[in-house]
This record gives C-alpha cells, sequence and structure tokens, in this order.
C-alpha cells in the first residue's frame, strides 16, 4: 500500500512539473487570480485553456496549436494566458469555467470575469487563430 501511495504521488509530481514546464514554454500563467488581475491591468482578454493529464487531445492541442508561434505571438500581444488542470487545480479557479469536455478554452472578460467565447475540442492552429480573432472583435464591439 505504501509503494502504491509512493508512485502516485510522484506521478502527481511529474505531471505538476509538465503543466509547469508547459505554462512557462508557452509564456501562460498557472495561477487564476494573478491572471485576471494582470489582465485588468493590461486591458487584455483572459485566455483561460482548461486541460487534463490524461487527455490525449490536450497533449495534443498543447503541443501542436497553443505552441504553434504565430498563436504564441498573437496570444501574449493580445491575450493572457493562463493554463490549468481541470481535476488538479480544482477550487483554484471559478467554478463555472470548469468544462465537461476537454481541452476547453474560455475567453473571458478581465472587467466582469464573464467568458465572452468558448471553445471545445483540439482545433488545428489556424481554427484556433480564427476563433482568437472572434473573441477580439466580440470584446471590442463590447467596449462600444
Amino acid at each position: 500500500m505504501k509503494i502504491l501511495l509512493m508512485v502516485l504521488t510522484l506521478f502527481n509530481f511529474i505531471h505538476a512539473a509538465q503543466i509547469d514546464e508547459f505554462a512557462a514554454e508557452v509564456k501562460y500563467l498557472r495561477n487564476y487570480e494573478m491572471a485576471f488581475k494582470t489582465a485588468k491591468e493590461q486591458n487584455k482578454i483572459v485566455l483561460l485553456v482548461v486541460v487534463g493529464d490524461y487527455c490525449p487531445w490536450c497533449k495534443k492541442f498543447e503541443r501542436k496549436t497553443l505552441n504553434d508561434p504565430a498563436v504564441m505571438t498573437k496570444t501574449n500581444e493580445s491575450f493572457v494566458g493562463i493554463v490549468i488542470d481541470k481535476y488538479k487545480d480544482t477550487g483554484k479557479y471559478p467554478q463555472e469555467f470548469s468544462a465537461p469536455l476537454i481541452p476547453a478554452v474560455f475567453f473571458i472578460n478581465p472587467k466582469d470575469g464573464k467568458s465572452v467565447q468558448e471553445t471545445v475540442a483540439y482545433m488545428k492552429p489556424d481554427e484556433f487563430m480564427e476563433n482568437m480573432d472572434y473573441a477580439l472583435s466580440l470584446n471590442k464591439s463590447e467596449k462600444k
């Protein structure tokens, strides 16, 4: 029993390191409150990515889409990115963003904390860029 607990604990540490490394690589935050505060200060939309360590589509979305140079550039210019694990980060972000399906992305208005747009499932970089542009246009029309 002790060995099983040690293996599970080690697995949790390894995954936490993986998601932290990925967040650092794409310049995403891991703390929702900090991301929301930064977005308010910079007048940018929060790009909240919800993933799971067991999810192969999440890993593909991270590697192929979020790590794409054009997506990374647009994110860093126009959004404040944050990546969270649906289960391991429970209670560390608002419950209304607990997606039933993952990977999920919420584009959140920093003024009121409400989602401007949501996407679910793996998307190729060009499809995701279209969603980013749409979220930006929705947010701009809301400001008028």
